[in-house]
């Protein structure tokens, strides 16, 4: 029974796969990028990133003093 039913399902992925191929749908047109954000996105992304890794190198030895 697991082989029929893994069979059946295979089928209708096929199936469901053939009517959404056949379907046309409409190119949607891509916006032109907004150069500003990605320029702030990527300053943050590696700003955050340099900054973290400087606070990590920086407190290597202060686990010690806590104690």
């Amino acid at each position: 029974m697991t082989k029929l039913t893994a069979f059946l399902v295979s089928l209708w992925m096929l199936g469901v796969t053939a009517v959404a191929g056949a379907a046309e749908i409409p190119d949607a047109p891509i916006p032109e990028p907004n150069y500003v954000g990605i320029m702030v996105f990527l300053g943050l992304f590696f700003g955050i990133g340099v900054w973290f890794m400087w606070r990590v190198m920086s407190n290597k030895g202060d686990d010690d003093k806590k104690k």
